[in-house]
């Protein structure tokens, strides 16, 4: 949120509202819809993209930040949100893993990730919700 609104918005912050407004979802960590929900209460525009590979590289060319939803693989062992933060020239994917700075630093194929995101989106969309201002 901070990196796209500029405003001084923590990991606390985000998770008291989380709570405070249904977001938690006891013993598995956050429900899906966090991200749209909280992305537009702190004003930004959230768009789902279903698991459009296309659409996420073009969001990402264009400097937008993408939330993705992973499932089991090289990410986690059950759920586990992940941002994708850019690409590169030869097309691998850059993402910003609040779990691992070894995975932050990787460059990622994009099949990796559009194969490993979750299949279990429901109401709120995903698993590739892209942010923007």
């Amino acid at each position: 949120m901070a990196s796209l609104t500029g405003n001084k918005v923590t990991p606390y912050d985000v998770a008291q509202w989380s709570v405070a407004n249904g977001g938690l979802c006891e013993g598995s960590g956050s429900y899906h819809s966090l991200i749209p929900n909280g992305g537009r209460h702190y004003g930004l525009t959230v768009t789902s993209i279903g698991r459009d590979g296309k659409k996420l590289v073009e969001a990402l060319q264009e400097g937008k930040l993408v939330i993705a939803i992973m499932s089991k693989g090289h990410f986690t062992n059950s759920g586990h949100f992940i941002v994708l933060r850019g690409v590169t020239e030869d097309g691998k994917l850059l993402v910003a893993d609040p779990a691992s700075v070894k995975r932050s630093n990787k460059e990622w194929d994009l099949r990796i990730v559009t194969g490993e995101a979750s299949r279990k989106v429901g109401s709120a969309g995903g698993p590739f919700w892209v942010l923007s201002p």
